[in-house]
Formats: C-alpha cells, sequence, structure tokens
C-alpha cells in the first residue's frame, strides 16, 4: 500500500514537471520577436566621466537567426568612438561583445555616441552610449588638449582641410557641434551672430575653450583666411533669412 502511494505521489510530481516544462516554451518561442540582430542594452549610461579619460565600454550583439551571420560594417557616430567587436562572424543563436571606446577630451556635460552594425543578411542594429563629461581634478597642467587632438581632429581638423565650398565646410566642420542649419546642438546657435566680423572673429580666434578653439591656422587649426572669409559670409548669408 505505501508502496503503492510513492508510485502515485511520484507520477503526480513528474506530471507536475512536465505541465512546468511546458507551460515555459511560450517565452522560448517568444525569443523570435526579439531583432535578428539584438544588441544589449541598446542603451549604456556609464554616468560622470572626468574630461580626458577614455571611455570604454562593452555592448552584446546577439544572433537571433538560424543562420551564421558577418558583421560587415560598424561604423561609429564620430572620429573620436572606436568599436570592434571580439568577431565578425557569430553562430545562430550565439553572441559577440562590442567593445566601445570614446576619447573624452575637450568634451563637456553630456554626450551621446552612437554605433551603427549591419550584417551579411542586411540586418541593421544601433548602439548608443551616453555619459555625462565633468571636470577632471587630475588633470595634467599646462595647455589642456583639444578638438584638433588626438582621435578629435579625424572630425575637427582633417576633414576641413583644403575644402572650399562654406557649405561643405559647415557640413563637416560645424554641424556635429552647431546643427546641420545652425539653430544649434551641443554647441549655441549661430543664427544670433548678424555680423560678418563677429562670425570671423569667432571662427578665427575660438571662444577660449578647448570645446571651441581658434579654427584659423595662426591659432593652430585646419582653416586658412580664406575659407575663413567664406564660411563667415555663407554663414551671414543665411542668419539674414
Amino acid at each position: 500500500m505505501v508502496k503503492a502511494a510513492l508510485i502515485l505521489f511520484w507520477s503526480i510530481w513528474l506530471a507536475g514537471c512536465s505541465l512546468h516544462e511546458q507551460t515555459a516554451m511560450p517565452a522560448e518561442v517568444n525569443t523570435a520577436v526579439l531583432p535578428a540582430l539584438h544588441i544589449q542594452p541598446a542603451v549604456l549610461d556609464l554616468g560622470d566621466i572626468p574630461e580626458g579619460k577614455t571611455v570604454r565600454a562593452s555592448f552584446i550583439i546577439r544572433n537571433n537567426t538560424n543562420q551564421t551571420i558577418e558583421l560587415t560594417d560598424i561604423q561609429a557616430s564620430c572620429g573620436c568612438t572606436v568599436a570592434a567587436p571580439d568577431s565578425y562572424v557569430i553562430a545562430p543563436g550565439t553572441f559577440t561583445r562590442l567593445q566601445v571606446s570614446v576619447d573624452t577630451t575637450a568634451k563637456q556635460q553630456h554626450i551621446k555616441k552612437t554605433v551603427y552594425i549591419r550584417d551579411s543578411l542586411g540586418h541593421q542594429a544601433v548602439a548608443k552610449l551616453t555619459f555625462n563629461v565633468v571636470a577632471n581634478p587630475h588633470a595634467s597642467p599646462g595647455k589642456p588638449k583639444g578638438i584638433f587632438d588626438g582621435e578629435c581632429a579625424s572630425c575637427h581638423f582633417e576633414p576641413l582641410l583644403g575644402v572650399r565650398a562654406p557649405a561643405k565646410l559647415f557640413a563637416v566642420g560645424c554641424a556635429m557641434c552647431h546643427g546641420k542649419d545652425g539653430t544649434g546642438g551641443y554647441a549655441p546657435a549661430l543664427k544670433h551672430y548678424p555680423s560678418l566680423q563677429a562670425l570671423k572673429h569667432i571662427i578665427r580666434q575660438g571662444v577660449g575653450k578647448p570645446q571651441m578653439p581658434g579654427f584659423s591656422q595662426e591659432n593652430g587649426g585646419p582653416l586658412t583666411e580664406e575659407q575663413i572669409d567664406s564660411l563667415a559670409r555663407w554663414l551671414a548669408a543665411k542668419t539674414e533669412h
């Protein structure tokens, strides 16, 4: 009698376990609704970072398809951001890590960086990194590094060399901070500078901060006087409308 009762107990317990496994299955099926190329986390907030310190972060890139994929294109939103995966090939249902580093030289306040990823099957994904740059109490004395130094030069110096068209000068050298139409963004709007001479002075001499140094060649920047005059006239004409 006792043996029969034990057999009945184990039968009920095993049935319960089977039922539990079956009810867990929909959760596994639901993973199919995830993006084929899945970034975790989608947004990573690192909080306060001292200016000048290199930010390092790690994301997970998951392959939720039933095929092996190859990461074919990884592009960061600016030159101061470097992104590379541990592996460019990801087997079905597995993942690799995306290592991201950002040079915070001459940056201030709230910063957002974006990395765009594409795979061999045409899927796309985006990884976003945010942090707040604060004053660095341990910064080395002397002249601070600016946007013409280090990785920053790939965005703020090199693309402007030899460019003659003012619209292109603004697009590659100014829009990333002042907004694509000059209405402001990370840096103040330019539309409140109706004076041609004021614009020339600001472009040539800067505002006394590493974030906005003088862009003239005499101040260590990439622009000739001809480029400064052309860009200032183009901006002044835009502010008249």
